[in-house]
């Protein structure tokens, strides 16, 4: 049997990926706009990336080209959106054969949001390590820089990749 339409799974995930409580309280329009711009999302930027630093850099890029699209133009969105359609097309069997993104596993963020920031807070504020979290939308790059760095201790000394804090963090 052969694999459905690359095209509609994309569109699928995006649509799963970017809920209305995804990004609940945005303006009008945000989340239809962010849908957009994954279903039409190229994968293949991430190609040449060989290291974390070169998947951060497209992440980047990307980051500021949805920022630049949505309605709030808050970085912190765009990159909790960024960072949900990528982790949910990694985990898709199609999009990650195609895209050949398991490769890229090791180097995905953990998504932020309200609950996901304050659990690595506490753990950093435990082990004498201060962050700066004030909420999604007014994130800055240094500041998620900081947190990442810190969340992808707290993964390692879990024996895991820091995209899946989430699990550990998610309702708990």
């Amino acid at each position: 049997m052969k694999s459905p339409p690359i095209d509609k799974v994309q569109k699928r995930i995006a649509n799963i990926s970017i809920g209305p409580s995804t990004l609940r309280g945005q303006p009008e329009g945000t989340i239809k706009t962010a849908r957009e711009f994954f279903i039409n999302f190229n994968f293949n930027i991430f190609n040449n990336c060989l290291s974390e630093e070169d998947f951060l850099n497209k992440l980047d890029e990307q980051t500021e080209l949805l920022r630049n699209k949505i309605p709030s133009q808050s970085w912190g969105i765009s990159r909790k959106a960024l960072n949900l359609f990528i982790f949910q097309s990694a985990h898709d069997i199609y999009l990650c054969e195609k895209n050949n993104l398991k490769r890229l596993i090791p180097f995905f963020e953990v998504v932020l949001d309200n609950p996901n920031a304050k659990r690595i807070l506490e753990l950093a504020e435990k082990k004498g390590v201060i962050l700066i979290w004030r909420n999604i939308k007014s994130l800055k790059k240094e500041e998620n820089s900081s947190i990442q760095n810190f969340a992808k201790q707290i993964a390692s000394e879990r024996g895991y990749e820091r995209c899946y804090l989430d699990l550990d963090f998610w309702r708990s």
